[in-house]
């Protein structure tokens, strides 16, 4: 550069004054050092800047609040990207957000941020400093800007989190909210507001409840808007429509609500409001969709209101008025007065009155205080609170008295805390008299939520089962978890159908838990039930049965059982089955036992004494409300041998089906029950009986009981017998084929004479007759017979006369071709026999045709009492002896 200025010098007239390049290194490195030290500064600053810019900040901010910055914002695409940050006070953080973004489009600030989070615990207390200018004028008067909140969470209420979105340009704002529960629209053109359209999809009804007006608001921030109108709709799950409508004009305006299909008010509080109250007198209200009319007053008072909840007042009264078979009632709620504040409440109100619907009745007296802060307030039942509900709840149960001490209770959205207590007396319809107490503790207490543990006592009759009855028990709910720690139950008697059961118990041998809820439910229990005694009708009874239970399922309307039941040497019966909420089903194996085990079922007046067999059976049973106790299944029994009465059964074989329904059985319901006996021993011997039953026991004309068949091998020949029905309405016929006469007389043993030969006969049975027995029945001889007489018997009556003498001389011995006899036999026992013979009767050398005509008349009861009481010594012996032998299988 001096080598370039020393050139030029020589070519102008003009000399010039050169400067060193030495003198301008200094200034420029001065300047370069500069600009260096301002960019080290800038950069500090910039990574420095969480730390100082929060510190300038909280000099402008209120002394209890601080910003802290989670990072250093960046610059990206045009746009300021904001860190996380918060403001905190000492002991909570009020707002919190994950950061957002800043630009500036067309001359407008546009804000945004990713969420941000709200506490409103954390809020400073409000103050009573008020501006001297106005607030709408200075928002206004901002300039224009626009903020978008993708999510605004406001604690406590999270369940309304929303997208935010608020634009402001000179004197027009917009603000638009969007959730699942809440929409909102709202507009601000100089001083007029206007609601568009506010949706709540969180009220309880099928339809969202929509609300939209104008409001016109006044210079000051703390003065109600001049004049305003606000409308509103809601569709209740009935599907009724109502109307809300809110107008007034400066200190005073009128809400009501309307029934848009009818027109009718069912809402209207008329107010007014000054610079310290705001007064709702003459308030009615009506609500004619509950099962029965509702109506009564409001009356409201808020005094301070200006100062917010910091000097709040308030005192309000409700009442309901209600009518029912008792007459009419009233209820009343006051509340206050007193304040009601942010925090530490204790705000007076009680509860008094009566409630009539139908032929209940519901009488209140509480007292109580509503305590704690706004945001978690909690109700305080104080001495003396007590529910009282007396009236009938249907026709099959009426309530004498029902007591609900409340004392010490408190009641918060966390639940019920305190002593929960009932007592019950009430009569349920024709089953008789009954109470009941419950006493427990509640820790943060609602159904499937907290704790309760308690316990439940009391007594009562069931009339129609003839019996007495005594609970008690105790358990707990926790959580979604219903337990049922210890219970016993106990009856002096209980009768139903065929069953008398003497002292039956029912304890839980297993607590009895159930899992609540959509989530893996569950129910789970073990009990035992047993009685002294049970005594079943038309048989014997059951020795101290006992039935265990095992239950598990997903609740109490499902559940399946597993059990056994042992009485004495009879069992175990293994059992098992399920209920549906209305019918209980299962199903009973019984093992195969000696047959002698079994003897306590049959009554004494039976004269039944088992001694040998097995038995094994399967049943399946239901029982519900409707059709009361179903049985049916299959029993058999093999090789019995067993006493009935005097006679000795071996061989006994017996299949049989049935059915129990509405306390009669059913026999055979496939095939008839099937009975074989291989012999009966008794002073006639029987061998092969073959017999089958079908029908219905008791017996009537629409379930009668049908012997189908009856076969035996008796006296060298065979008897059978057709179907014989009952009630009977024809005769069934005995029939006698080939009976060989000489093994009835051995058996009768008379000693005035002697038979033998075969007869065949026909004897019609009426069972049912009051007087007949065997009407019109006839035997008749199948071939040559032979007579003989006692000769001491006949010299007897040869000695009488001598005509009588010939006559008996050609019947000492008889032969005979043709016998016919026809017999009656009463009920009482009198046999008349006519007997019609012909043959040939021998005398020394000489035979002569004898025709005979016989007519004989004998009790036959006493004859065979008579015939038995020869054997009977050596009947009871082996029968004795059978006794004490033990059964099979026993040690």
């Amino acid at each position: 550069m001096l080598l370039w200025a020393g050139l030029s010098a020589t070519r102008t007239v003009m000399p010039r004054t050169l400067i060193p390049l030495g003198v301008l290194r200094r200034p420029l490195r001065n300047v370069a050092l500069m600009l260096l030290l301002l960019f080290l500064l800038l950069l500090a600053l910039w990574f420095t800047l969480p730390r100082w810019l929060p510190t300038l900040a909280n000099r402008a901010l209120p002394d209890d609040l601080q910003l802290r910055l989670d990072g250093r914002p960046g610059w990206r695409q045009g746009a300021v990207q904001l860190p996380a940050f918060r403001l905190s006070r000492p002991d909570c953080v009020w707002l919190r957000s994950d950061g957002g973004d800043l630009t500036r489009r067309a001359g407008a600030w546009r804000l945004h941020l990713i969420d941000l989070r709200l506490d409103t615990a954390c809020v400073a207390p409000s103050t009573s400093t008020t501006s001297a200018r106005d607030p709408l004028a200075q928002w206004q008067g901002l300039p224009a800007f626009s903020v978008l909140i993708d999510r605004l969470t406001v604690t406590p209420w999270q369940a309304w989190a929303g997208r935010l979105t608020l634009t402001h340009a000179g004197p027009s704002t917009r603000l638009a909210y969007q959730s699942d529960k809440l929409a909102a629209e709202v507009a601000l053109d100089d001083r007029q507001l206007t609601l568009e359209r506010l949706s709540l999809n969180g009220a309880p009804a099928p339809a969202p409840v929509v609300l939209q007006g104008k409001l016109t608001l006044a210079p000051g921030a703390r003065l109600l808007p001049e004049r305003g109108a606000v409308q509103g709709g809601l569709t209740l799950a009935n599907g009724t429509a109502l109307t809300f409508d809110l107008n007034w004009r400066q200190q005073q305006g009128v809400l009501s609500i309307t029934d848009s299909q009818n027109g009718m008010t069912l809402v209207h509080l008329p107010w007014r409001i000054s610079a310290r109250e705001w007064v709702v007198s003459d308030g009615r209200w009506r609500w004619p969709y509950a099962t029965q009319a509702l109506a009564g007053g409001i009356a409201l008072t808020l005094t301070d209101w200006r100062d917010g909840l910091a000097g709040l007042g308030i005192s309000a009264r409700l009442n309901v008025l209600t009518q029912g078979l008792r007459g009419r009632a009233n209820a009343v709620l006051n509340i206050g007065p007193g304040p009601l504040r942010l925090t530490d409440n204790r705000l007076p109100f009680r509860l008094n009155g009566r409630v009539n619907d139908n032929a209940l009745s519901l009488d209140a007296a509480i007292p109580g205080e509503l305590r704690g802060d706004v945001t978690a307030p909690y109700l305080a039942l104080l001495p003396g609170a007590l529910l009282r509900l007396v009236g009938g709840v249907s026709d099959m149960f009426d309530i004498d008295s029902a007591r609900l001490p409340l004392a010490g209770v408190q009641l918060s959205s966390a639940g019920v805390n305190g002593r929960l207590q009932a007592i019950l007396q009430a009569r349920a319809g024709n089953h008789g008299r009954f109470t009941l107490h419950l006493d427990g503790k509640a820790v943060n207490f609602w159904p499937d939520a907290g704790d309760w543990r308690w316990r439940l006592w009391g007594n009562g009759e069931l009339r129609p089962f003839g019996a007495s009855w005594r609970i008690a028990g105790r358990g707990a709910w926790q959580d979604h978890i219903l337990r049922l720690s210890a219970a016993q139950g106990e009856m002096d008697r209980f009768r139903y159908g065929l069953i008398d059961a003497r002292a039956p118990r029912l304890r839980l041998t297993a607590p009895l838990v159930w899992r609540r809820g959509d989530d893996a439910p569950a129910l789970a229990g073990a009990l035992e039930m047993s009685s002294a005694q049970v005594r079943l009708q038309h048989g014997g009874a059951l020795p101290a049965p006992r039935l265990t239970l095992a239950l598990s399922g997903r609740s109490p309307d499902d559940w399946r059982w597993r059990g056994t039941l042992q009485a004495g040497a009879l069992g175990p019966v293994q059992l098992n089955g399920r209920w549906d909420g209305a019918r209980l089903r299962g199903q009973a194996w019984w093992p195969k036992q000696p047959l002698r085990v079994f003897a306590p079922l049959l009554q004494p007046a039976l004269g039944i004494r088992l001694r040998q067999g097995e038995f094994y059976a399967q049943s399946a049973f239901s029982a519900s409300a409707d059709q009361g106790f179903i049985a049916g299944g299959h029993g058999v029994l093999t090789g019995g041998d067993l006493w009935y009465g005097d006679s000795r059964l071996v061989g006994v074989r017996l299949s049989l089906s049935y059915r129990l329904a509405q306390s009669r059985w059913q026999l055979g319901i496939r095939q008839p029950a099937a009975l074989h006996i291989d012999e009966i021993i008794s002073p006639i011997a029987l061998r092969e009986l073959d017999t089958g039953l079908k029908g219905f026991y008791p017996f009537d004309d629409d379930h009668p009981l049908t012997l189908t068949h009856m076969t035996l091998q008796t006296l060298g020949g065979q008897v059978s017998l057709t179907p014989l029905r009952l009630p009977q309405h024809a005769p069934a016929v005995l029939k006698v084929q080939g009976v060989e006469m000489s093994e009835l007389i051995t058996a009768l043993k008379p000693k005035q004479f002697t038979i033998s030969g075969r007869v065949s006969g026909e004897l019609p049975l009426l069972l049912d007759d009051a007087t007949q027995l065997i009407p019109r029945g006839w035997i008749a001889s199948d071939n040559l017979m032979t007579l003989r007489l006692d000769p001491q018997f006949a010299d007897a009556l040869a000695a009488r006369d001598f005509a009588t003498a010939a006559a008996v001389d050609w019947l000492r011995y008889m032969e005979i071709s043709r016998l016919r006899a026809t017999l009656n036999l009463r009920r009482a026992g009198d046999l008349t026999l006519d007997a019609n013979i012909a043959g040939t009767g021998a005398h020394a050398s000489a035979r002569r045709a004898v025709r005979l005509n016989y007519s004989h008349q004998e009790n036959i009861w006493q004859l065979w009492r008579s015939l038995r009481f020869g054997g009977r010594v050596e009947q009871l012996l082996e029968k004795q002896a059978a006794a004490e032998a033990p059964a099979e299988g026993e040690p």
